[in-house]
């Protein structure tokens, strides 16, 4: 029997939609993405995943066609996107990776749905009628509805949180008005606090952005060693309250404003910004090349991203030759012996360490995170900042021997990879407080993480969702016990979390703008997801931990087979193993005490990596020998 069908994805109006169903008896509604799912299940209109005609194999082959697009998609005009040395599409792969990874997933499940089903109606409420057009049978009654889904990239969009009390208010702008607003703003913090940097200091070393209140001792201990550094915090700014600006007070901190070498680069950033329209506009109608790499099963879907895909280009190219001739300028002015960064994959600090390098200037990388050590993700190490691949930064100061035996399991040069610890970590193992027993057990959230074809999934996240429901449950039918949520900073995952709470119980407490280090003290246990960087810093502490491990690579990971922690991969077993942890006092300790044993051999100088990492940079800069 031939079927009525509705394809549906972020973007469609729901009110059409259901006007559309009420004129059809039968019908199928598949949905292209989480928050299309979300919004129908919410109203309970019946409806199916398209993902789930997807099988292994195709999630492979979505992950080799967009490894292989991300680094060869401007191949061609690879000549011609050079600005200053600078490569501009390699500035962006990160973002870039994980922006195809999504475009190219919704073609190839809409391919295998049409393929595989005996059509009679099919209502498009996506951007792909193009696509769809040429997979069609004639026979096929077709109707197409405009979607106002918005393809972007992830940084496009920015949450700029005012801190107020423990929940923050969130402002959402786009990329382009925050970048407005912070050129005042900064102009004027700069001129009121005296932060604009002095040129005569020497053998400077320059901060790319890091956020002063997490790295809050590092800075304290380079200013002790006399140090000088400087911050250049281009996406968000350095100074985002109050807080933050008591430590650059306290730190005597100095902040970088590109925007006043603007006028010495000014005709350079022009000239090159016209002649990268010239490119652009030839790219743009170059539809044969790009439909060659945009396709599915040699069936292009190119004309349904096109104009998105040029306007993502032109803004993110654009954006860069100006801060590429900025930094010019700014590294001309300015004695800078080193860069340091806590990430070297991003767009803006690519910039910082390519043109860094024309200045013979060093760049140094400090690990941001536990690194996930299963070895599927090292197809994708290129663009997570991890270690199989050659890395772009120069050296990397990493938390402890298990990250520099990882990283030299890779061919690393030993004498790339410094032991320093984490100085974000030190008011963690340097918080004295008692332990209480409140009865608070703490889920540190985090969700899907769009590193590969299968984890952009509605799937995976409701998996996420899933254990979410199982630990609020439990806990709420324990007696003397209490939910805390801890969200996660991105603001992606943060709109989930709430929207989680607002379904299920609107008296849970989330929380943001708390240190973790007295949160996750006074807690009877932290629950995370995933082997999550949180789970160490619970660890530091003494807490137990648990790990709902929602994907079958989380097993592999290190954390996970040292005994530090309970993994959980089975939403049956959440709860003996939270009432294993609450009354069985001598599995409790032997948790604690196997987290410390992992912790031991994880990270080095607790307590003290500020003093340690600031020693090193300090002996980076002098040339001496630090080993």
């Amino acid at each position: 029997m031939k079927k009525n069908i509705f394809l549906v994805n972020n973007g469609t109006d729901i009110e059409l939609l259901l006007k559309e169903i009420e004129k059809l008896s039968e019908y199928i509604i598949y949905t292209l993405d989480y928050d299309i799912h979300k919004k129908l299940e919410k109203k309970n209109i019946k409806h199916y995943l398209g993902e789930d005609i997807l099988d292994k194999n195709d999630f492979e082959e979505i992950d080799q066609t967009v490894i292989h697009l991300t680094k060869d998609c401007f191949s061609k005009y690879k000549n011609s996107l050079i600005f200053n040395q600078v490569s501009l599409p390699e500035l962006i792969e990160h973002e870039f990776f994980q922006y195809l990874l999504q475009q190219f997933l919704k073609p190839y499940i809409i391919l295998k749905l049409i393929q595989q089903s005996d059509i009679n109606l099919l209502y498009d409420f996506t951007n792909y009628s193009d696509f769809i057009k040429k997979i069609i049978s004639d026979n096929v009654k077709y109707f197409h509805f405009q979607s106002s889904e918005n393809l972007s990239l992830y940084h496009d969009k920015v949450i700029f949180s005012i801190p107020i009390g423990s929940n923050p208010i969130h402002l959402e702008l786009s990329r382009k008005t925050f970048t407005k607003l912070k050129k005042p703003l900064q102009t004027f913090t700069d001129a009121f606090y005296d932060l604009k940097p002095s040129i005569e200091k020497k053998q400077n070393v320059l901060l790319v952005n890091f956020d002063v209140v997490e790295f809050e001792n590092l800075l304290s201990s380079l200013n002790k060693l006399n140090v000088n550094y400087l911050l250049l915090n281009t996406r968000k700014p350095a100074i985002t309250g109050k807080k933050s600006l008591q430590v650059i007070k306290n730190t005597n901190s100095k902040i970088v404003n590109l925007n006043y070498f603007y006028k010495n680069a000014k005709s350079n950033i022009y000239s090159s910004k016209q002649s990268f329209q010239k490119i652009l506009s030839t790219m743009i109608n170059d539809d044969d090349y790009f439909e060659k790499s945009f396709s599915v099963n040699n069936i292009p879907f190119w004309s349904c991203i096109k104009q998105s895909f040029f306007k993502m280009c032109s803004t993110r190219f654009t954006e860069s030759i100006e801060r590429i001739f900025l930094l010019k300028e700014f590294l001309t002015s300015y004695d800078i012996a080193l860069n340091f960064l806590w990430i070297d994959v991003g767009q803006e600090e690519k910039e910082c360490i390519m043109m860094g390098k024309q200045f013979s200037i060093d760049s140094v990388m400090i690990q941001h995170g536990r690194f996930q050590t299963s070895k599927i993700w090292d197809k994708f190490a290129t663009f997570l900042g991890q270690f199989p691949r050659p890395m772009l930064s120069d050296k990397q100061i990493v938390w402890g021997e298990t990250t520099k035996k990882y990283a030299l399991s890779y061919d690393h040069p030993e004498k790339n990879i410094i032991i320093g610890g984490s100085p974000r970590h030190d008011k963690f193992f340097n918080h004295n407080e008692k332990k209480s027993s409140n009865g608070n057990i703490i889920l540190a959230t985090t969700g899907t993480m769009f590193l590969s074809a299968d984890t952009c999934t509605s799937n995976s996240q409701i998996r996420y969702d899933d254990y979410f429901r199982e630990i609020y449950r439990i806990i709420k039918s324990l007696n003397g016990k209490k939910l805390i949520v801890k969200s996660h900073p991105s603001q992606i995952l943060r709109k989930i979390v709430q929207d989680l709470i607002n379904e299920l119980d609107t008296s849970i407490t989330l929380v943001e703008n708390t240190d973790n280090q007295e949160l996750f003290s006074d807690c009877d246990m932290v629950i995370t997801f995933n082997n999550s960087t949180t789970a160490l810093e619970a660890l530091s502490l003494g807490t137990p931990v648990i790990s709902l491990q929602t994907e079958s690579w989380a097993l592999e990971d290190d954390i996970a087979q040292s005994n530090a922690i309970v993994s959980i991969s089975n939403l049956s077993d959440c709860e003996s193993s939270i009432m294993k942890i609450l009354n069985d006092s001598e599995f409790r300790k032997n948790l604690v005490r196997n987290g410390y044993r992992f912790l031991s051999y994880y990270m080095n100088n607790q307590g003290d990596a500020s003093n340690s990492v600031a020693l090193i940079l300090k002996n980076l800069i002098s040339k001496n020998d630090i080993y």
